[in-house]
């Protein structure tokens, strides 16, 4: 090789932009934090480009780690592939994936039974956004449902839009209309941020919605408390149309124009090659 650079330089430097960090990839490599360290330097004098910007707690890649991860990681990838196939099927490892609870169950397994069926398991958590895209970038899970990225640092990350959510202000049925100066109505969140209700309020009004009375960190118990007189809410349509079809309740307010959110499925930059993150990004992609 003309440029000094081996493959295990090129593996050491995907690890680390993969992970954030030289201690992580330290770890999931098995060399010292050192021995990584020097690989990073041996492969940056041989390109001749700063390939990371070294933070406080781990490091971003350049444009140049940038393109040089997306020319290298598919090939990495087969050759670790073609390794893998010599390992018996019960041992491949499952994929592990993040949603909030209401997504999972309605918008994501129902669609992954073709994975299932392929032998491959996987292995779920509920969170909410902000967690769970945190999680994904220190390697704890595969891939993960959010419904929001305005923080999350999206040059460390692969996104698909899967589709968009629209929001309703619902509460039981028969309620009286809602009006923004009426202070004696109680809201329920599915968190103290309320973020939909944040969201519905600054696009409708041009304010900030009222602190909750009541949080469940479980969208499907949020509608079943509004259904039960317990306070207003805003909610996805699609979580509350069964009980507003059966009339348990009613939207209380119809904004000029529909106040929507967008979905992702995200994994870390670079992994999208995988053959099973790949797989489940192309269920999940086509179904939407």
């Amino acid at each position: 090789m003309k440029h000094g650079a081996d493959l295990g330089m090129l593996r050491t430097f995907l690890c680390v932009y993969r992970c954030g960090g030289v201690a992580r990839a330290a770890g999931l490599l098995g060399l010292s934090q050192p021995a990584v360290s020097r690989h990073l330097k041996a492969l940056e004098g041989a390109t001749g480009r700063a390939l990371f910007n070294r933070l406080g707690r781990g490091v971003a890649p350049t444009r140049a780690g940038d393109v040089l991860a997306a020319q290298i990681a598919a090939h990495l990838d087969a050759l670790e592939d073609a390794v893998d196939t010599l390992i018996p099927s019960s041992a491949t490892a499952p994929v592990l994936l993040g949603a909030p609870g209401d997504l999972l169950s309605v918008h994501v397994l129902p669609r992954l039974a073709p994975l299932l069926a392929q032998g491959v398991d996987v292995h779920c958590r509920i969170g909410l956004s902000p967690e769970l895209a945190q999680t994904l970038l220190h390697d704890e899970l595969d891939l993960v449902v959010v419904t929001k990225i305005e923080h999350a640092p999206t040059r460390q990350l692969h996104l698909r839009h899967l589709y968009e959510e629209e929001f309703v202000l619902v509460g039981r049925a028969g309620e009286a209309p809602y009006e923004p100066e009426d202070e004696t109505r109680r809201f329920i969140g599915y968190s103290p941020a309320m973020p939909m209700a944040r969201r519905y309020f600054r696009m409708c009004w041009g304010i900030q919605p009222p602190a909750p009375a009541l949080t469940v960190a479980d969208l499907r118990t949020v509608v079943a408390a509004v259904a039960a007189g317990a306070g207003l809410s805003v909610v996805p349509r699609y979580l509350a149309q069964k009980d507003l079809d059966a009339g348990r309740l009613s939207v209380l307010h119809t904004p000029l124009t529909p106040v929507s959110n967008s979905i992702y499925l995200a994994t870390r930059r670079g992994r999208e090659h995988l053959p099973q993150i790949k797989a489940a990004f192309e269920l999940l992609c086509q179904a939407a």
